[in-house]
C-alpha cells in the first residue's frame, strides 16, 4: 500500500514529537493514528517514524529502515520549517478526524470549520517547541536528570528575543527542570562549549549562613558535569558558545 503525501507529514510530524524510543508497538498513539490516517497496522507508521531518522544528521540510533524518495522529499521540505509542519501536519489530521467522524479526537481543541485555521496557528506557537525539544530529550532534564514532565520546560540556548529565527528550532533548546532554566535565563548557570555546567558564583551573593549552605549545596553537584544530550535535534554548538559568552559578560 503506498504511501499519500498527507501520511508522509503526518509521520514526520510524530517523528518531532514522540521521543525516539518510544517509538515502538506498546505506543497507543501509533497505533490509534495508523488507523486514523488510514495505514494497515501500527508496525507500517513506526518504520515510517523511524525512517526519517536516516535524514536527520543529529540523530543517534543504529537499525534504521529503508527511506523512500517521497520520505527524502518530505524530510527536505519542512526539515528547518517546523512551523509549517506542525500546521499542515495538525489541517491534516482534522480532516482525517472529521472523514472519520472522530468525537474524541486524538489531538484535542481543534474546531471545524473557519475558526481551525486560526486556533491551529495559536497551537504552534504554544507548544510546537516545547513538544520537540522534551522529545528530543525523552522528557528528562538535561542537567539533573529529572523525568517528571510537569516540572519540564524546554529552555531556549539562544532568547528568541535575540534570534527569533531560530525561535523554533530544537537545536536551539535544552530540556531543563523550571528551576534550572530560571537560573539559565538568568546566566545563574551557564553550559560551556564542551557542554559543561557552570555555576556562577553569582547564584550565592546576598546569602549567608544556613541558606547559602543549602542553596550550594542544592546547586554544587551540578557544577563542571556534562549536560546529556538528546537522541535527535542536537544542541547547535554555535548557539551554545554564543550564550556561553552572553553568560561570561554577565558574571
Amino acid at each position: 500500500m503506498e504511501w499519500t503525501r498527507e501520511q508522509e507529514i503526518v509521520a514526520l510530524y510524530l517523528y518531532c514529537i514522540i521521543p525516539f524510543n518510544k517509538v515502538n508497538n506498546s505506543n497507543t498513539k501509533i497505533a490509534e493514528m495508523a488507523k486514523l490516517i488510514g495505514r494497515p497496522n501500527a508496525n507500517s507508521l513506526k518504520a515510517k517514524i523511524r525512517n526519517f531518522g536516516k535524514f536527520d544528521t543529529n540523530l543517534v540510533a543504529v537499525g534504521l529502515g529503508h527511506s523512500s524518495h517521497l520520505d527524502e522529499e518530505i524530510w527536505n521540505e519542512f526539515n528547518g520549517r517546523w512551523q509549517e509542519l506542525e500546521v499542515e501536519a495538525l489541517r491534516i489530521i482534522n480532516d482525517f478526524q472529521l472523514e472519520n467522524n472522530k468525537e474524541q479526537p486524538l489531538i484535542p481543541n481543534i474546531p471545524v470549520g473557519r475558526e481551525r485555521e486560526v486556533v491551529i496557528k495559536q497551537r504552534v506557537n504554544q507548544y510546537l517547541f516545547r513538544n520537540m525539544v522534551l522529545s528530543a530529550y525523552n522528557n528528562t532534564c538535561c542537567i539533573t536528570k529529572i523525568s517528571r514532565s510537569e516540572l519540564l520546560e524546554a529552555c531556549h540556548i539562544i532568547d528568541w528575543k535575540i534570534d527569533e529565527r531560530n525561535r523554533l528550532n530544537p537545536c536551539n533548546g535544552l530540556a531543563m527542570n523550571v528551576l534550572f532554566h530560571r537560573a539559565y535565563d538568568k546566566h545563574l548557570i551557564g553550559i560551556t562549549p564542551d557542554l559543561k555546567v557552570v555555576i556562577s558564583n553569582r547564584m550565592y551573593d546576598g546569602l549567608r549562613g544556613e541558606e547559602r549552605d543549602k542553596t550550594y549545596s542544592f546547586f554544587n553537584p551540578y557544577d563542571n558535569v556534562c549536560i546529556t544530550l538528546p537522541r535527535k535535534f542536537k544542541p547547535n554548538l554555535v548557539f551554545i558558545e554564543k550564550q556561553y559568552e552572553i553568560f561570561k559578560k554577565a558574571n
